[in-house]
């Protein structure tokens, strides 16, 4: 409560002051209306050099439970829509008119199991992941769990995969500092949870945000890959038998609660490319950056570009597809890392998925790599101040109520430019 008690008291001192503090909350509300600040309910095409042939699907995560699965058409036209869950985070194409989605929901305390209930937060989580048939928005299959509370406790990613012709599924459990996959009635095939090969910091509660685990993909026959966000770290699970090896790929390979201790910070959706590259997006440091070998070979974005990316996906193109989620942007990138194709989508996006010629679902394929001999180990940085602006606005859009909209924002800071004009007037009498 500090910064309000603080503007609070400005506002008691003497005209002089009031005045002043009136025009620079005036001109805060107007730009942030003028730049859009609350989400937009309408995705818009901005760059439009080299548009799609190809519609992309996108989780929103959501600012204010206002997530949703989305599919745009090239021209930003929403061609499909779900908004059954409050957070969506990975969406996947499973073939014609089939999508998966994983999500969370903040279930009130009542409707929470009674393990969760009591225990001392405001509500639980209930996690899912959906396959939903586009036509009807029905859902043909689900699998779900609670968890103690939304906040880095939601599912974030899942991967549908099949062994011996069966389905199977491994799940992101960020909760619980575990990978685990089932089949389609929902049974544990194999799981792996952190603490059997990591030992959590002894003042790292169960429920607390220990790893982070944030993705998983599989890149082979018993080979899985993981994000362990928190570790700075891309790892390798190898599940054989009733055994599960782990090989560090990028990273530290150790809880980094102090930021980044290696080439990564912070990172998200890492993704195999051909000849075992690593495309990643580098969230805390605003750019994709892919790895040959643990050793950068392409990077783009920075922070005057890219505000905490959290996908790239290759295209089979060589473009490659990025969520700009703190600029609520999907934008597509050429080889030199140039914009040749972006969107708005608002409602902070999470994941995009470029629907695939063949309709075979998303998966891990084996996507061109980059040209080496176009690396460069630079990119667009912005001003401190820049940054620290862009953070706060940022903060204040999971803050500001959804009723309050651009047209309020307007009107709110017309009328405090007023109320300056008058209280300036006032003093030069």
């Amino acid at each position: 409560m500090r910064p309000f008690s603080r503007l609070r008291r400005r506002l008691e001192t003497p005209s002089k002051r009031r005045a002043a503090a009136l025009a620079a909350l005036s001109l805060v509300l107007v730009t942030l209306a003028l730049v859009g600040f609350v989400s937009a309910n309408e995705s818009t095409v901005t760059i439009d050099e080299h548009p799609p042939e190809r519609n992309t699907l996108v989780g929103l995560q959501g600012y204010h439970d206002e997530g949703r699965a989305l599919e745009l058409a090239p021209n930003g036209t929403v061609v499909w829509e779900y908004a059954a869950v409050e957070n969506v985070f990975d969406v996947e194409a499973l073939g014609p008119d089939r999508v998966q989605i994983a999500g969370a929901d903040a279930v009130p305390d009542e409707q929470c199991p009674a393990r969760y209930r009591d225990d001392g937060t405001r509500g639980c989580v209930h996690n899912t992941v959906r396959i939903v048939n586009q036509a009807t928005n029905e859902t043909g299959w689900q699998y779900g769990w609670y968890d103690v509370e939304r906040h880095e406790h939601e599912l974030h990613d899942v991967d549908r995969y099949t062994t011996d012709g069966e389905a199977r599924w491994v799940l992101a459990d960020m909760g619980n500092d575990r990978v685990f996959a089932i089949d389609r009635d929902g049974t544990i095939q194999w799981q792996w949870n952190a603490n059997s090969t990591y030992d959590p910091p002894a003042d790292v509660g169960p429920e607390d945000d220990w790893t982070h685990l944030n993705d998983v993909d599989r890149v082979g026959e018993g080979r899985f890959q993981v994000s362990l966000r928190n570790f700075d770290t891309v790892v390798e699970l190898r599940v054989a038998n009733d055994s599960i090896a782990v090989e560090p790929l990028v990273g530290p390979n150790r809880f980094t609660p102090n930021g980044s201790a290696g080439s990564l910070f912070a990172q998200h959706n890492p993704d195999r490319l051909a000849d075992d590259h690593l495309l990643v997006a580098d969230s805390e440091s605003d750019r994709i950056v892919e790895f040959e070998n643990g050793t950068p070979v392409w990077t783009a974005g920075g922070s005057a570009r890219l505000d905490w990316p959290r996908d790239a996906d290759r295209l089979t193109t060589g473009n490659t597809l990025v969520v700009d989620s703190y600029n609520d942007r999907i934008v597509e990138l050429d080889g030199s890392g140039e914009a040749v194709w972006a969107v708005e989508t608002g409602r902070l996006p999470y994941d995009a998925d470029r629907i695939p010629q063949d309709e075979s679902g998303e998966g891990s394929r084996s996507e061109p790599t980059a040209d080496a001999q176009r690396f460069d180990s630079g990119t667009n940085e912005t001003s401190s101040l820049r940054d620290t602006v862009a953070y706060g606005l940022t903060l204040l859009r999971y803050s500001i109520p959804n009723w309050v909209d651009t047209w309020g924002l307007l009107v709110g800071g017309l009328l405090c430019g007023f109320g300056a004009v008058v209280e300036g007037r006032r003093l030069g009498r």
